[in-house]
């Protein structure tokens, strides 16, 4: 997170987050980059692995911190196990960290953008994308005066 005091004139920095260069009187404004994993499954699986855990820990750690922010998790297979395994990180994440659903979104690709992954992703029927957007965090809003 960049905290901005006003005594000083450079921000402390988090080494996750980039800071803006403006920032509004008596606020703070934070830029959360985005944030991009991969996670693998056996074949014919839908269980979660100590590996992917940790990888899905560490996403929702930043999703219980940083509370604008939200997951969107791609598949570039269908089928039952595609189903079983997007729900199983759902399922994981939301009620390890307890959020909300709304903030976790499933998008299964077109054939055309599969094609394209393909090219570079030797695993690809196995591979799982986890994508945290860039976010902008205001964190004092000066029309209200309050935080």
């Amino acid at each position: 997170m960049a905290i901005h005091s006003f005594s000083q004139t450079n921000p402390i920095s988090h080494p996750l987050v980039t800071e803006l260069n403006y920032y509004p009187e008596q606020g703070m404004l934070v830029t959360f980059p985005t944030h991009y994993d991969v996670i693998y499954f056996e074949n014919n699986s839908s269980q979660l692995t100590i590996t992917m855990k940790t990888i899905l820990n560490n996403i929702g750690y930043l999703l219980d911190t940083y509370k604008e922010t939200y997951l969107v998790i791609t598949l570039h297979t269908s089928g039952d196990l595609a189903y079983d395994r997007l729900y199983s990180v759902v399922d994981y994440i939301a009620m390890q960290f307890k959020i909300e659903q709304e903030r976790i979104q499933i998008m299964l690709t077109s054939q055309e953008e599969t094609k394209h992954y393909k090219q570079y992703e030797k695993n690809w029927k196995n591979s799982t994308e986890l994508i945290m957007p860039k976010t902008i965090i205001v964190t004092y809003d000066p029309e209200l005066g309050m935080y």
